[in-house]
């Protein structure tokens, strides 16, 4: 018989039982077609009904089950979710679908629905006392929840209960653990007693101990606890090591090098007493004996490929006074085979100024000549390498330096042409176009009080012209540039430097010095000279070590660099304060951009309000810091800011609309699509061409 005429006929008589109410009958023609060679596995979902309908819930539930099972095989998930639902609408007790459900919330990311059925089943499974089940019901929210102290402690119960004592403890102490990352040590101890009951001996829950002494300022306890400990096991290298870190944190430096002595004696390739020992060596401003010490972990990490690891070994050796050469020079062989020219440069820099206060002008004379390379049109550097030649009787007059020099000395000579341009923008009360054009000669030439004097004046300027009065104004200028432009000579210098200012050669400023580099200079109390700090170096060695050395940090271990990245930076903020007045706008725009590439947008953000003071900052401030709140995710803010500069910009300008669309940009992160399609039409009526706003609106529309 053919096999569709055959179904047909089947499904045919079915639906007459099932009309003439006869449900028996309609349900045995329906399992014909949920059996046997090509059975149907959907037929047991009308199955299932018809047993509803009968009132025989135990087999309608067993021909759902099949068809969820079914359906599940296929990757139908949400079609298997609700048939699960049919199932608990007839039997809601039923711990094993519920669990299923739960099962498949949370495997499509349904984690709140995943952990509310999960927990129906804990009810069900606590009051029928099922304690072995209620162990892998837990395991289960444990996956979810993974820092949810309440199930630890929960599931740590069941395992004592079933006499899983280590288990049990192993539990407990994740949830210490996860007591003291809060910063909750009192709630941590009380965890903690509770293992010390179970198990008097066990060595995490001590560990914990200690670090919860460590954080309530109880260290001459924990130092009681940790030498009872070696008392009953002396060689413990983690115990001996947690003592010596406790003599390090109350300043006992001589007990806690005789320790970390001792283990790095017995124990060569110990990295972690190794660094504290160098650590405290730095304190004792010992820094050569400190190099030392790390010089064969440093050439390790770097045969490895590990350079960033060792620029922070480095950095521990450079974070005290005075600066160590050959830790410089180290640092400064790192940079120049990673061919990290801006941070080779800073470090060069440094070496030049440790040798100019130790004389020694060899070393001198190797870092000139690398800056040169660098920078080759710093007239400082030019002047203080020929002298520096001269002195080491190396002077040729025939090199060439001679010619370098003047001309510098030839393009000091254009300042007044320079200054002139800027005389004719300010004419036409284009000020903002003078400042750029003064701005840039202040780089060029930052010791010209010319060119100060200029600035000065023009900070009290102010203009009085509208909008629509630019473009004519800038036409003017442009009639009086190509007359100007008739003496060649002069137009060159002037008209290279405004086409890309990018390309003439700058002094490096202290704040972009700083702004990306290991080790970072800072301004001492004399401006003629200066003091150095590390805070760079720290901050990378911590950023990059962070995910790698995190367990090891929970487990008491010691990492390459102890301080928290948030104390390093609030030591940094500490030395700013005292150092930067708060009105320095230049520097604190600087230290605003230098918190922003790190990734430090409340630091960046309060730097830019700072720097916001300046009237002619405000504008590009609002618009950094509105651009900060973005990358944090806060859309909010960065609304909220971009409104503020839109009320600076002149309305019809194309700043204004640059800034009309990074709001529109915004809102269609947001979702608010028709918001953003008003802001995109309103552009492309100012300017159709305006980057990609055509293609915006046709597909917002």
């Amino acid at each position: 018989m053919n096999e569709r005429i055959d179904r047909a006929r089947i499904l045919e008589m079915a639906e007459r039982q099932v009309k003439a109410g006869r449900i028996e009958e309609a349900i045995s023609e329906y399992k014909k077609l949920a059996s046997g060679e090509g059975a149907d596995p959907g037929v047991n979902n009308i199955i299932g009904d018809l047993y509803v309908q009968l009132g025989r819930n135990d087999e309608a539930i067993k021909a759902f089950q099949v068809f969820a099972a079914h359906l599940e095989s296929k990757g139908s998930y949400s079609q298997a979710l609700a048939i699960y639902k049919k199932i608990t609408k007839l039997d809601p007790e039923n711990v094993i679908i519920i669990v299923r459900m739960a099962d498949l919330l949370s495997s499509q990311g349904f984690i709140p629905e995943a952990k509310r059925e999960y927990l129906r089943a804990e009810q069900r499974l606590r009051r029928e006392k099922r304690t072995k089940e209620l162990i892998f019901l837990y395991d289960k929210l444990i996956k979810l929840e993974r820092d949810n102290v309440n199930f630890k402690i929960n599931l740590a119960e069941l395992f004592r209960q079933e006499g899983f004592i280590e288990e049990a403890v192993a539990q407990l102490n994740e949830a210490a653990e996860i007591y003291l990352r809060q910063n909750e040590p009192h709630e941590a101890e009380k965890i903690i007693e509770q293992i010390r009951w179970l198990k008097p001996e066990d060595k995490r829950a001590l560990s914990n101990l200690i670090d919860v002494l460590r954080k309530t300022n109880r260290r001459p306890y924990a130092i009681e606890l940790v030498r009872d400990a070696l008392a009953k096991e002396e060689g413990d290298l983690h115990f001996r090591t947690l003592l010596g870190t406790l003599y390090f944190e109350e300043q006992d430096l001589d007990r806690a090098e005789e320790i970390f002595t001792a283990i790095v004696t017995e124990n060569p390739f110990e990295a972690r007493a190794r660094i504290k020992l160098g650590k405290i060596y730095v304190l004792q401003n010992r820094q050569a004996m400190a190099f030392e010490l790390f010089s064969p972990l440093i050439a390790s990490l770097i045969k490895k490929g590990k350079e960033d690891k060792a620029i922070g070994l480095l950095g521990i050796v450079l974070s005290a006074e005075p600066l160590h050469l050959p830790a410089l020079e180290k640092l400064a062989g790192i940079y120049r085979s990673r061919k990290e020219l801006d941070h080779l440069e800073v470090t060069m820099r440094l070496i030049l100024e440790e040798a100019r206060k130790k004389n020694l002008t060899e070393k001198m004379f190797v870092a000139l000549a690398e800056l040169l390379e660098l920078r080759p049109k710093d007239e400082e550097l030019v002047r203080e390498y020929r002298i520096l030649r001269r002195e080491l009787g190396f002077i040729d007059e025939k090199t060439g330096e001679e010619d370098m020099l003047a001309a510098f000395e030839a393009e000091e000579a254009d300042i007044d042409f320079l200054l002139t341009k800027a005389d004719l923008y300010i004419s036409q009360g284009l000020i903002r176009n003078a400042r750029r054009i003064l701005e840039n000669l202040s780089l060029r030439f930052p010791h010209s009080s010319k060119i100060e004097k200029k600035i000065s004046a023009l900070d009290r300027v102010k203009a009085r012209i509208g909008p629509e009065e630019i473009r004519d104004r800038v036409g003017k200028v442009q009639e009086i540039e190509t007359k100007i432009e008739a003496t060649p000579e002069l137009a060159k210098t002037f008209l290279s430097m405004m086409e890309d200012g990018e390309k003439t050669e700058t002094r490096i400023t202290a704040a972009e010095i700083f702004a990306d580099t290991e080790i970072l200079p800072f301004p001492g109390e004399e401006t003629e000279q200066k003091r150095y700090y590390d805070l760079g170096g720290k901050v990378e060695e911590e950023l990059g070590l962070l995910q790698k050395i995190f367990l090891q940090q929970m487990r008491g271990d010691v990492s390459i660099l102890e301080k928290d990245l948030s104390e390093i930076v609030r030591e940094f903020r500490d030395q700013v304060k005292q150092k930067i007045d708060a009105r320095d706008f230049e520097t604190r725009f600087h230290l605003g951009l230098a918190y922003l590439e790190q990734g430090l947008f409340e630091e960046a953000i309060e730097e830019f309000l700072l720097a916001s003071e300046d009237p002619g900052r405000t504008l590009e401030c609002y618009s950094i810091i509105s651009k900060a709140y973005r990358q944090k995710g806060e859309f909010d803010q960065a609304l909220r800011w971009l409104e503020e500069c839109l009320k600076l910009a002149a309305e019809g300008t194309e700043e204004y609309f640059a800034l009309c669309y990074e709001q529109a940009l915004l809102l269609e992160e947001q979702g608010d699509r028709s918001g953003a399609l008003g802001i995109y039409q309103k552009i492309r009526d100012w300017n159709p061409k305006y980057r990609e706003v055509r293609q915006k609106v046709s597909s917002l529309s």
